[in-house]
């Protein structure tokens, strides 16, 4: 990447950065970061680190002041992109991109993010992506954004280094804290100790109870401020102490050295997740050991252990085989359920008492403004536009018919009108001409007499129903291709505060859920305030949202309703300082 920087023009101020690198934690960014700067230094290229939790004005003015290379996190990069119009920074001049620990960044809760990225960067691109694990689900998202990929493997996909000892213990929940103390005693003077746990409440009481019985050791986890999580890295990692308790949060592309020993006081949830929190030793070269507990309770994991030891070539301990050989066993009788891959997280999600609160906040809120709610989430006011099918496709599609129904228009019939055949329905489209006939709906009728139809001409005849028959599936195509879907919906927003109006119909409100939902938003109507009613032929304020789907319409209107609310929100909690008809300066 850096001879790839200076093969090119340099970097001049209104250009974005030629190098993009993305990770996934903060903790990775500016580890990456920190590496770079060594070679960057030296060869005149400027790097900046862009991610969340740290100040964004400092990084803003950064980027204003341009840099070849950026190292970021995809969310805090979306926010920069966005701001001010864009004209902060662009991705105009990205021609290499990078991403690390690309399993995860391709995990269905970040892949749209991922893809707006990618989709801002120059076509010629060259895309790098670099993992320890790489799931075949995984994979088929990642091959969205690349073009005739070329993969390279080190070793093995997906498989612990050989040079790590992996050593599973049977342990109860009661006993795993005697026994980690055990281990504690035994390795603490040999080098540095990583322990995984699984939640950040069991990361905060463990960090208590090891303070207690008199370990130093230091705790980390994405609830903390980004200062703390950035001094406990340093610490960890300069010697000033050699202990640290984490969440999965310092699982991939952490390098710690002489990092000697793994403890997963928690088994981990997914294979993948194992193979990253153990490549946290052995790194380098060196040798490792990692230990793992497990108890009955966490029988659902046991095949994932059983699978790494064995791609590992190690042996499988006896209790841990038949814990996972019982455990499928169930599986096949459809008393249990296998546990998910670890990937296609779904974001925050409220619990049913919390969902409630914040349902009837947002209730009362809207109706405090006589704004009601849509009372189902199937009909959201979204309603089909379009019309009925052209005549002029019509007459193509009945042509055949009216050929072959001349050949049958002769001789002695036996008269049969083809509506007492096929349905009617819809309004009819008239076709001129001698026959008469008429499209309605889906069916084709005569009009005055029948159609006669001769004993001795029945393949005309056959030949003529079989097209009429048809002639439903064919216009349905046809007014399908000529008249495709279009929905629209309609949100009254003339009574709402004045910085709520301001603010949804304000082109940086707009733009963006424009662009994500792929419906378009226009503001109609004109405001009326309290009490003056609205004269014929005009409408109150409104925006009016129109789309090729129902879908991009709903979401659309939901992002909508949700900036209505939180501005009126935010709006009627800030306390009232200022008198009636006076500012306030603060």
């Amino acid at each position: 990447m850096l001879r790839h920087i200076k093969d090119l023009p340099p970097v001049v101020p209104g250009d974005g950065p030629i190098g993009l690198i993305m990770a996934p934690t903060r903790e990775l960014v500016q580890q990456i970061h920190s590496d770079i700067k060594k070679f960057a230094k030296v060869m005149g290229v400027n790097c900046i680190p862009v991610y969340g939790g740290s100040g964004v004005a400092q990084q803003i003015s950064e980027l204003k002041r341009g840099a070849e290379v950026v190292v970021c996190t995809p969310g805090r990069m979306i926010d920069i992109l966005c701001t001010s119009s864009g004209k902060i920074t662009n991705l105009r001049r990205v021609t290499y991109l990078v991403m690390d620990e690309a399993d995860r960044m391709f995990d269905m809760g970040s892949e749209p993010q991922i893809t707006r990225i990618v989709q801002n960067t120059r076509p010629d691109s060259q895309t790098v992506l670099f993992s320890a694990t790489f799931p075949r689900q995984v994979e088929i998202l990642a091959r969205r954004v690349l073009n005739k990929p070329v993969e390279i493997q080190v070793g093995g996909r997906s498989v612990v280094n050989k040079d790590i000892t992996q050593l599973v213990e049977m342990r109860p929940e009661n006993e795993r804290f005697l026994r980690m103390l055990e281990l504690l005693g035994e390795w603490y003077e040999k080098g540095k100790i990583l322990i995984f746990v699984q939640s950040q409440e069991k990361c905060d009481s463990l960090f208590k109870e090891v303070l207690r019985h008199g370990y130093p050791c230091l705790s980390l986890h994405g609830a903390k401020e980004q200062t703390d999580r950035e001094s406990t890295i340093s610490d960890f990692k300069s010697n000033v102490c050699n202990l640290l308790i984490a969440t999965s949060v310092a699982a991939r592309g952490l390098d710690v050295k002489e990092l000697e020993l793994v403890i997963n006081f928690n088994v981990p949830n997914h294979y993948e997740e194992y193979v990253h929190r153990v490549g946290r030793t052995g790194r380098a070269g060196r040798k490792g050991c990692a230990i793992t507990f497990i108890s009955d309770e966490d029988a659902r994991y046991a095949a994932d252990l059983v699978k790494a030891l064995e791609l590992s070539e190690q042996a499988v301990p006896e209790d841990l085989k038949s814990l996972a050989d019982g455990f499928m066993a169930k599986v096949s009788q459809g008393l249990e359920q296998v546990h998910g891959t670890g990937y296609g997280g779904s974001g925050f999600k409220f619990n049913e008492e919390e969902d409630e609160m914040r349902r009837a906040a947002k209730k009362a809120q809207a109706k405090e403004y006589g704004f009601e709610e849509d009372k189902s989430d199937s009909d959201d006011g979204v309603r089909k536009a379009g019309g009925d099918i052209s005549q002029q496709a019509a007459l193509a599609q009945v042509a055949a018919i009216a050929a072959a129904s001349k050949v049958s228009m002769g001789s002695t019939p036996t008269p049969i009108s083809a509506a007492q055949l096929l349905p009617n329905g819809g309004l009819p489209v008239p076709l001129p001409g001698a026959l008469g006939l008429t499209i309605q709906g889906t069916a084709a009728v005569v009009q005055g007499a029948a159609l006669p139809i001769a004993p001795n001409e029945g393949a005309a005849r056959a030949a003529a129903l079989a097209a009429a028959i048809n002639l439903q599936h064919n216009l349905a195509k046809i007014q399908a291709d000529a008249m495709p879907e279009h929905y629209e919906a309609e949100l009254e927003i003339n009574d709402f505060p004045q910085n709520a109006r301001w603010k949804v119909t304000h082109k940086e409100t707009l733009g963006p859920i424009s662009d994500w939902t792929g419906a378009a938003i226009t503001t109609r109507g004109q405001y009326y305030p309290s009490g003056k009613i609205a004269g014929p032929g005009e409408r109150k304020l409104y925006l009016f949202i129109e789309g090729s789907t129902e879908q991009s319409v709903k979401r659309a209107k939901s992002e909508l309703k949700s900036v209505l609310e939180d501005i009126t929100t935010q709006g009627s909690s800030l306390p009232s300082t200022a008198q009636p008809g006076r500012y306030s300066v603060l």
